[in-house]
């Protein structure tokens, strides 16, 4: 009886070892590889039965003479580390003893204080040892990977399952180059969009208005937005106190009494509003018409469907020719 007694509570200790060990491997979601040759990161997603056999997106890095082979586990974190040289890294995660992921290296712990020509040199070897990558791949790394997640280290000529994109090269003459180009903090020069004028005409006005343009997305200012949409038959309310909303983010908007949440962002103090999300929420449809080089705004209102067409395109000396045009059918 007794050893059936014991027999019993070594069964349950046991389960309490394997219960967590199981847990603690379910909080891994990838598994990265780093092809010192190739100077290529991959990163693994679970399959069915919970293995890594899933590629699902790859960097291009630098990784150095020194850069070690073999199978690691990730530990610290860092925001900013300081490295080898008196230089920063943003975003390290470490790998092994003084080997890291972080990004290319920067003067200052300021994000204008880019090594560019290091940048430039993404894809090649060209560290002390660790793992460099741009700001927006070991961003990812660092937002997605939990501390414990597995990198192998290894050489290999053979071709990885994913080709990843080529990193954008800096114009040494550009005024931008002391940033990362994928940075994705709104005080990056490379992320800042331009304000464009547009020739809004139609029977019920002939006036210009202002769209703000970044990453192929519009934004218009509230007073803009309104005009637009009310031509369309749409009503609804954005605001127009500019001092009360920060740099960038979402602000409150009433649309048949209801509010919602519409990203927005400022440019010399003037809020523009997320043309897309404004669609959304009212249900006028935005679609680009690719060959024609316009985007259509439709909506089916109770007085039938109207349109609006916002034509876009750049001509040969790379400067936008933008003009808008509102058809009523």
């Amino acid at each position: 009886m007794q050893k059936k007694i014991l027999g019993i509570l070594v069964f349950i200790i046991s389960l309490t070892w394997i219960v967590p060990l199981y847990a603690k491997e379910e909080a891994y979601p990838y598994y990265i590889t780093v092809n010192l040759t190739q100077n290529i990161v991959t990163v693994y997603n679970m399959d069915e039965e919970g293995n890594y056999t899933v590629p699902e997106r790859a960097f291009y890095c630098s990784v150095g003479e020194e850069t070690p082979t073999g199978t690691f586990r990730t530990s610290d974190k860092y925001v900013w580390r300081p490295l080898f040289g008196n230089v920063y890294g943003q975003y390290a995660t470490r790998i092994t003893g003084h080997i890291l992921f972080h990004s290319v290296p920067y003067f200052q712990q300021d994000k204008s204080t880019l090594e560019y020509e290091e940048y430039n040199k993404l894809g090649e070897t060209a560290s002390m040892g660790c793992i460099r990558l741009s700001v927006e791949d070991v961003k990812w790394i660092y937002d997605n990977c939990p501390s414990g997640t597995t990198v192998k280290m290894y050489e290999s000529d053979e071709k990885e399952p994913i080709d990843p994109p080529k990193p954008q090269k800096v114009d040494l003459n550009d005024p931008r180059k002391d940033w990362d180009p994928t940075d994705p903090d709104v005080a990056n020069p490379w992320k800042k969009g331009e304000v464009v004028e547009l020739d809004m005409v139609s029977n019920k006005a002939n006036r210009k208005i202002e769209a703000y343009y970044r990453d192929g997305n519009y934004s218009l200012q509230a007073e803009d937005a309104q005009l637009v949409l009310g031509h369309l038959g749409v009503t609804l309310v954005l605001p127009h106190n500019n001092e009360a909303l920060q740099q960038e983010g979402q602000a409150e908007v009433f649309y048949q009494g209801q509010r919602h949440q519409v990203s927005y962002i400022k440019n010399d103090g003037k809020a523009f509003f997320s043309l897309r999300e404004l669609g959304e929420i009212t249900g006028t449809e935005i679609i680009w018409d690719e060959t024609l080089g316009q985007i259509n705004l439709e909506y089916n209102g109770t007085s039938g469907k109207n349109l609006f067409r916002l034509f876009s395109w750049k001509n040969n000396s790379n400067e936008f020719t933008k003009s808008v045009a509102l058809i009523t059918e």
